[in-house]
């Protein structure tokens, strides 16, 4: 869940959160580990995250996913999902963020005006450590290309989207939505330049689940003694350490959002929490805590949003 970019967010960047010295540090350091640790079966499970999306999109527009136009809202700095579906497929991606491809002193400083210092001090990091070359590297050597292709990114607000009406036959996302102050916005317009006929597929991570709060510790499995759902659980909300602007919209919220701007559409809570998570929430349940949210919400990682625009959609 850490390769998101950002679209429709009114700050410079996502990351435009205040931490301090000392969290920041720990940040770079959490998400150094998170990166570095296996870098072949980080691209793998990236890419059967791709694959997966793939083939959910293809079963909701019944039809062989190539020679389609397609739209990927924040896709980040990595553009792993962009790369893969523009191998068949005419692809653009859009981020309110600057996504730098090739190192410049001129990306660098458009970079650090609509970015702010925080992502692009994060961004060259990546860069000058190698991180980014590497998942590179190995993104093209898993899709056996002979290096990794310029993409089209534009800086859009997906809020406010330059693309003329039913112009796109699928619309997609993945990690993103959580991060935007205005969702409902983002979805009104998706539906917009969808052609009729034309799918969105989004995953999202739930604020509800244990790493809903962004915080990095929990990525890198290094929390140390900070507990499960502390974000949720008010005397140990003090020690959480988002890392990022986070809406926090429920599992109900979300799937009211996504219904009234697109009647029909599915929401799938996938339950995809790990066996250690099950484990201590049933200690917690035990114990009497959490009991405002389902073990739905709370066991659930990614949300997956579906939609087919209707052919008579006005």
């Amino acid at each position: 869940m850490l390769h998101c970019g950002i679209a429709g967010y009114a700050m410079n960047s996502y990351v435009s959160t205040r931490l301090g010295a000392f969290a920041r540090i720990s940040e770079a350091f959490n998400l150094y580990r998170t990166h570095t640790r296996n870098t072949t079966n980080t691209v793998s499970g990236l890419l059967q995250q791709a694959r997966a999306a793939e083939s959910r999109i293809r079963a909701l527009l019944d039809r062989p996913i190539a020679d389609l136009k397609m739209l990927e809202i924040g896709p980040g700095q990595q553009l792993v999902q962009l790369l893969y579906f523009s191998a068949r497929n005419e692809v653009v991606g859009i981020d309110l963020d600057v996504i730098l491809q090739r190192l410049s002193l001129r990306g660098c400083i458009r970079m650090a005006r609509r970015n702010g210092s925080v992502r692009t001090c994060k961004t060259l990091a990546r860069k000058v450590l190698g991180i980014d070359s590497k998942i590179r590297a190995e993104l093209a050597r898993q899709l056996k290309l002979a290096q990794f292709p310029d993409l089209r990114v534009v800086q859009m607000d997906a809020a406010k989207m330059d693309f003329p009406e039913n112009h796109f036959d699928v619309v997609f996302s993945r990690a993103v939505f959580e991060h935007l102050p205005d969702p409902g916005s983002v979805i009104s317009e998706i539906s917009r330049v969808l052609k009729p006929g034309g799918v969105m597929f989004v995953v999202l991570h739930l604020f509800s689940s244990d790493s809903g709060c962004h915080d990095t510790r929990i990525f890198a499995g290094e929390r140390g003694d900070l507990p499960f759902w502390a974000h949720l659980r008010p005397e140990y909300q003090t020690a959480v350490r988002s890392n990022s602007y986070l809406n926090r919209l429920s599992l109900a919220e979300w799937r009211q959002t996504f219904e009234t701007k697109m009647p029909g559409s599915e929401e799938t809570a996938l339950c995809d929490a790990g066996a250690v998570d099950q484990q201590e929430l049933r200690r917690l349940r035990s114990r009497g805590e959490l009991t405002n949210y389902s073990d739905e919400e709370l066991l659930t990682v990614s949300l997956e949003a579906s939609w087919r625009k209707p052919l008579d959609h006005n």
